[in-house]
C-alpha cells in the first residue's frame, strides 16, 4: 500500500459502519446518515429502533400514478486541476467512482473542452487541415478518463462543455472574455461536431454536449459570450449532427436566473436544459417543457452545517420538486486554496481536497453520496410528505423506494420513513443537522 493510500485508509477509518451502495435486500430497509461535525458518522448505517414517540415522519408515494421525472444521476467535472490530483491515484478514483463503502459511485463526468479558471495553461481543441483534434491538456484528460476511470465506472456518462473557442473565433482576439464572432458561427459549429465525433469514435461515452459554458458570462479567465441569435443558429446547425452520433444537445448551461434567455432562443433542437446554481432559484425552472438538470455548482468556504442545509434545500429538495433530473457538481478534486492561473473562483472546493498525502471528503461529497444511494440513475422522482423538522425528496423504481433527507434541527430525531402503501417502514435515529438516505426494497 502506498503512503497516500495508507493515509486515505486512515481518513476513512472511524467509518467502519459505512456500507456499500447496495443498501437493502428484498423486503428490508436501511438508513445511512452523515454528521457535519462527527467524523465517526460518515455514511453510517443507522439501526432500526423501537420508539414510543416519533419526532419526524417521511412518507414516500411509490404508486405508478405518482411517477415523476426520470433521474439520470450525479456527477462532477474533470477540470485540469482534477486531472493533476487524480492521475495515478487509483484510491481516489475508487473513492469517487467506485461502489465500495465510503465511495460516491458517480454516474456522470463533465468534461471541459477548453481551459477554465481551474487551468494553469491556455488551451482549446485544434481545427485545421488535419481535422478537429484535442490539444495536449485535452488528451491528458481523455487518456485519464479512458485508462483510469472507465474501468472502475464502465456505465459512466459524459457531458462536455467549452468555456471558450480559440481566440481567432472571438471579438476580443483573446482567450479571456469577448463574444463569438458573427462570421465564425458556422466554423464554431463544425468544431463542436468535430469534438463530439472524435470523442465518440474513441470510446468516450459522450451522452451530451452544450454549446458553451455560461454563454452570458465573460471574465478575466477563459470565457466567451454567445448571443441569443447565435445560440439559436448553433442549435440548428449542431443538433441534427449530434443526433446522428447519438449525442444529446443540452441548452443554456448557465444559471437558473438566465432561463428567460430561452424566450429569445427557443428550444428547437435541444434535448434538455443545463442549469447552474449561482444565481436564481430552482423554482425558476419549474414548468420547463424539456428535462433539466444542474450541471455546475460548487462548495466554497461555508462550513459543513450550512453546506448540508443549502445543498439539501436548493440542490435536492427544491430542485427535484421543480423537475430536476440530476446533479453534477464542479471540481472532482482540488488542493487547498487552489486558484488556477487566471482568476475566477478563489474559494471553489472539490468533492475531495488533496493536501499531499492527506485526503478529505468535503461536505459536497456526502451530499452526492447520499443522493446516489437514494436515487440511482434510472429512478423516478416520487412525492413525499414530511412532518417534524425534516426536509426530503423521494424516488422510486421497480421494487425499490428511496429518500434523501436532512434533519434541519439541532436535536437528535426519531425518524420514521415509510411508503404510502404501507409495505415498507422503519424507524431510525438521525443526529443534529445530519443528511440521510433511506432505501426500501420489496
Amino acid at each position: 500500500m502506498t503512503a497516500a493510500a495508507s493515509m486515505l485508509a486512515l481518513v476513512l477509518a472511524g467509518a467502519a459502519s459505512t456500507t456499500p451502495l447496495t443498501l437493502a435486500s428484498s423486503g428490508s430497509t436501511a438508513l445511512l446518515s452523515t454528521s457535519p461535525v462527527d467524523e465517526a458518522v460518515r455514511l453510517a448505517l443507522r439501526p432500526t429502533v423501537s420508539a414510543e414517540e416519533v419526532t419526524a415522519d417521511v412518507v414516500v408515494d411509490r404508486s405508478r400514478a405518482a411517477r415523476g421525472q426520470r433521474w439520470v444521476g450525479v456527477g462532477a467535472a474533470l477540470t485540469d486541476a482534477s486531472v493533476e490530483h487524480l492521475e495515478g491515484r487509483a484510491d481516489l478514483v475508487s473513492l469517487l467512482f467506485g461502489q465500495e463503502a465510503g465511495s460516491i459511485g458517480l454516474e456522470w463526468l463533465r468534461l471541459p473542452l477548453s481551459a477554465t479558471d481551474m487551468s494553469t495553461t491556455l488551451w482549446a481543441w485544434k481545427s485545421g487541415t488535419r481535422g478537429v483534434r484535442p490539444s495536449r491538456p485535452a488528451r491528458e484528460a481523455i487518456r485519464f478518463l479512458r485508462r483510469e476511470v472507465l474501468p472502475v465506472a464502465p456505465d459512466l456518462q459524459v457531458m462536455a462543455s467549452a468555456w471558450t473557442a480559440p481566440p481567432a473565433y472571438k471579438t476580443s482576439g483573446s482567450w479571456f472574455g469577448g463574444r463569438l464572432r458573427g462570421d465564425r458561427v458556422k466554423k464554431y459549429s463544425r468544431l463542436l461536431v468535430g469534438q463530439a465525433r472524435w470523442l465518440t469514435s474513441r470510446g468516450v461515452p459522450l451522452r451530451a454536449l452544450s454549446l458553451g459554458n455560461e454563454p452570458g458570462h465573460t471574465a478575466d479567465y477563459p470565457t466567451m459570450a454567445i448571443s441569443d441569435r447565435q445560440l439559436s443558429r448553433l442549435a440548428r446547425l449542431v443538433g441534427p449532427q449530434l443526433d446522428a452520433l447519438g449525442v444529446e444537445l443540452w441548452g443554456l448551461d448557465h444559471n437558473w436566473a438566465d432561463l428567460p434567455r430561452l424566450d429569445a432562443t427557443g428550444t428547437d433542437g435541444l434535448d434538455a436544459i443545463a442549469l447552474h446554481c449561482y444565481d436564481g432559484l430552482p423554482a425558476d425552472a419549474a414548468g420547463l417543457t424539456l428535462p433539466w438538470l444542474v450541471t455546475e455548482c460548487t462548495g466554497t468556504d461555508d462550513g459543513p452545517v450550512r453546506t448540508f442545509a443549502w445543498d439539501s434545500q436548493h440542490l435536492v429538495v427544491d430542485a427535484v420538486a421543480a423537475g430536476s433530473s440530476g446533479l453534477i457538481m464542479w471540481n472532482l478534486a482540488l488542493s487547498p486554496g487552489w486558484r488556477g492561473a487566471f482568476g475566477g473562483c478563489w474559494t471553489c472546493r472539490g468533492l475531495v481536497t488533496v493536501d499531499g498525502s492527506t485526503v478529505r471528503r468535503e461536505a459536497e461529497f456526502f451530499t452526492l453520496a447520499h443522493l446516489q444511494r437514494a436515487a440511482p440513475a434510472g429512478s423516478r422522482a416520487a412525492p413525499v410528505t414530511t412532518s417534524g423538522p425534516v426536509i426530503a425528496s423521494g424516488f422510486r423504481s421497480a421494487g425499490r423506494a428511496g429518500v434523501y433527507g436532512f434533519n434541519t434541527s439541532g436535536q437528535t430525531l426519531t425518524v420514521r420513513v415509510r411508503t404510502s402503501d404501507g409495505a415498507l417502514a422503519s424507524v431510525h435515529e438521525v443526529g443534529p443537522y445530519e443528511i440521510f438516505s433511506w432505501v426500501g426494497r420489496g
